[in-house]
């Protein structure tokens, strides 16, 4: 079995991946702010942005003034 290893932020050995406290100095590991990858931001950056446009294209509700009629069904007169 192979376990992925790094390096300590602190003194340089190698640990286990995951780890949060270094078993050589014993000092904390610092996480990186984010271990979001580039493809998931765009993908989702690109989601919001059709999102946005749909909603932006969609018509306006009618107002509460307004009254929709149905179209007369009366044929005009000769």
């Amino acid at each position: 079995m192979k376990f992925e290893m790094t390096k300590c932020n602190r003194c340089g050995s190698e640990m286990l991946m995951g780890v949060d406290v270094c078993p050589s100095c014993g000092k904390e590991q610092a996480r990186a702010g984010s271990s979001y990858q580039p493809r998931t931001l765009l993908a989702v950056a690109l989601a919001v942005a059709v999102l946005f446009a749909f909603n932006w294209m969609k018509p306006a509700p009618p107002h509460a003034g307004q009254v929709n009629s149905p179209p007369s069904a009366v044929l005009p007169s000769r």
